[in-house]
């Protein structure tokens, strides 16, 4: 399996199989939680990449899971109705990992 997985609508993520990358179609939230608990008991997977339509329905197992793993989970933007749920959770987990929030307005 590759280091690289996205879980997502398999229109969204197709064309990342292009490029080497695994893919993991999903149509329910129930599919998208067990692929989410899969890839990241998987060893092999260091980063994992969820379409935001997607992440939107599992926010809470999602921030579960980078608290017990080490892993990279990663909200990616599709198309052009994003509501910018990708871009909050980067500034949440970069806020994590560097101590503040470098972003703020202020």
């Amino acid at each position: 399996m590759s280091k690289i997985v996205v879980i997502g609508e398999k229109e969204h993520i197709l064309p990342y199989q292009s490029i080497g990358v695994g893919i993991e179609p999903v149509k329910t939230v129930a599919e998208t939680v067990s692929i989410l608990r899969k890839t990241a008991g998987d060893s092999l997977i260091e980063i994992i990449l969820i379409t935001e339509s997607m992440a939107e329905q599992c926010l809470g197992m999602i921030a579960e899971l980078r608290s017990k793993t080490a892993k990279a989970i990663t909200i990616i933007p599709v198309q052009q109705e994003s509501r910018h749920t990708s871009t909050m959770e980067l500034n949440k987990e970069i806020a994590r990992a560097v101590g503040m929030d470098i972003f703020a307005n202020e």
